[in-house]
């Protein structure tokens, strides 16, 4: 009676033989192979070189990145055609003129002025003319063209019955010397509003702003004088008059209170 070999598991094959553990020989198998290998030396050096180059490679496209996106905003100021040419400073919106609204022209009669005094109060013209009113009237002294003094008193009254005050009138005086000019003055009365201002009209048609001098609290009556140049043409006339052709008093709101043709 046979016996088995060692290391089997007991079993014959069918031709008698024993049988061994598949698994187990092809362990020893792969065993004695990999023993039998000699693997071959790793290229660390090329390994080394390769990095190199990537890293360098990532670092190259970074900063290129990096500066194409710091340049974009300076190519598009350098190419706007209102950016800086020397410099490169912020964007700013465009600066605009400011808007300037013409003046209107000054349209109509011009302006003259209006003075409320007290009685008795003094007012001195442009040429040295003095004026006072009273409840009574009107009262001036001219300077004398010699000298400079002023004249004796004249006086024209509204309460003596020469003007009729029902309706409204206006009366002139005139003096002065021809070649410096010439001062006209006088009352305007009859009037149921207050005046503002009034307008003298030369002979030969220019308008002049005189001043209207009234009594405080007196609407009714009041003074007016102005000083008008005398035309070229009447300066050496036998024929000269008062060179005014119309004078006109005018109420706050620009109505007409009274008016009076002188040219006539």
């Amino acid at each position: 009676m046979n016996h088995p070999t060692p290391g089997t598991d007991g079993t014959l094959d069918d031709d008698g033989t024993a049988a061994t553990d598949t698994g187990e020989l092809l362990r020893e198998a792969f065993s004695e192979a990999a023993y039998a290998f000699t693997p071959p030396p790793v290229p660390l050096a090329a390994i080394e070189r390769d990095g190199r180059r990537r890293r360098r490679l990532r670092r190259a496209t970074t900063l290129s990145s990096g500066c194409a996106l710091l340049l974009a905003p300076l190519m598009v100021l350098a190419f706007r055609p209102d950016g800086p040419s020397e410099s490169v400073q912020p964007m700013s919106p465009p600066a605009t003129a400011p808007r300037t609204t013409p003046s209107p022209t000054p349209t109509g009669p011009p302006a003259g002025k209006v003075r409320l005094v007290t009685p008795g109060e003094r007012v001195t013209s442009e040429d040295g003319t003095e004026f006072w009113l009273t409840a009574d009237g009107k009262h001036w002294r001219q300077p004398d063209p010699d000298t400079g003094a002023l004249t004796l008193e004249e006086f024209r009254s509204v309460v003596d019955g020469n003007l009729d005050t029902t309706e409204p009138g206006i009366s002139m005086q005139g003096g002065g010397g021809i070649s410096d000019g010439y001062l006209v003055s006088g009352l305007f009365y009859g009037v149921r509003s207050a005046a503002a201002r009034v307008e003298i009209t030369t002979f030969d048609g220019k308008a002049v702003g005189g001043t209207v001098l009234r009594l405080k609290g007196n609407t009714s009556w009041g003074v007016w004088y102005g000083e008008v140049e005398v035309p070229e043409k009447l300066k050496h006339s036998l024929d000269f008059r008062d060179p005014v052709d119309k004078v006109t008093v005018y109420g706050t709101d620009g109505e007409v209170l009274a008016e009076m043709d002188f040219g006539i």
